[in-house]
């Protein structure tokens, strides 16, 4: 009878253990699937990700320990499915980590090299298009006149995009990223002309750097000097307030 009420009350600590196991597994997937949409909105850094992955990593050990430790200690048919059951969902789980981890380093790569690619880059908006234009001969004569780089050296020049009642965007590609550079140091001279100059961004870089406009766009509205240097928001002093 004693052993009964032993092997009872070990039965019910072993079940409550399982108890706390399941939630440290549902707080870690919560936590797998935060980081796997942090990702995407750029919100941490490739470092933060690895380490949220050796932190996950560690807790899943932790589980398959404990669950390992009371499995040994009783031998009853319905606590071995139990336990079995939980053991194949941590695999599960810890499988999904390191896929997760795989797949974010492997799109990390892709976009380093889409970022490279685009380096010598920029984009216009704006320019008129004409049926037989010469996109590259035109781009050529107004990066001289209008931007003043000097002999520009263009590998490639083409729209992008459907025909449409306004000009296609024009991709302009450098053989010399010196001159990439002069032209966009230049983009002021095209103030009020209804042309815009920018980097050739990929879609990541595109929403890295709208986000960054929103930071200005708050920072301003609050009476604060900001501005948008290299895609990256700049906040300095408070504005002075004028003298009435």
């Amino acid at each position: 009878m004693a052993f009964q009420d032993n092997l009872a009350k070990l039965l019910q600590t072993v079940l409550e253990e399982l108890q706390v196991l399941r939630q440290e597994f549902k707080v870690q997937n919560a936590a797998l699937i935060a980081a796997k949409n942090e990702i995407r909105e750029l919100k941490i850094s490739h470092k933060s990700f690895e380490k949220i992955m050796l932190e996950i990593s560690g807790s899943v050990e932790d589980i398959q320990e404990k669950v390992g430790s009371q499995a040994s200690t009783v031998i009853t048919p319905g606590f071995h499915e139990v336990v079995e059951s939980l053991e194949m969902k941590i695999k599960s789980y810890a499988e999904a980590t390191k896929f997760a981890h795989i797949s974010f380093c492997q799109e990390q790569e892709i976009e380093k090299a889409n970022q490279f690619a685009r380096r010598k880059n920029v984009r216009i908006s704006g320019l008129l298009e004409s049926e037989k234009e010469e996109v590259k001969s035109f781009v050529t004569k107004f990066l001289a006149e209008t931007l003043h780089v000097a002999n520009p050296d263009v590998a490639q020049a083409f729209r992008i995009g459907t025909i449409e009642t306004q000009p296609r965007a024009i991709i302009v590609k450098f053989n010399d990223k010196t001159q990439r550079d002069t032209a966009l140091a230049n983009k002021a001279n095209l103030k009020r002309q209804r042309i815009w100059l920018d980097p050739d961004l990929t879609l990541l870089q595109v929403e890295a750097r709208r986000k960054e406009l929103s930071k200005v766009k708050e920072a301003q509205d609050a009476g604060f000097v900001a501005f948008l240097r290299d895609s990256q928001a700049v906040i300095t002093q408070r504005r002075r307030q004028s003298s009435t």
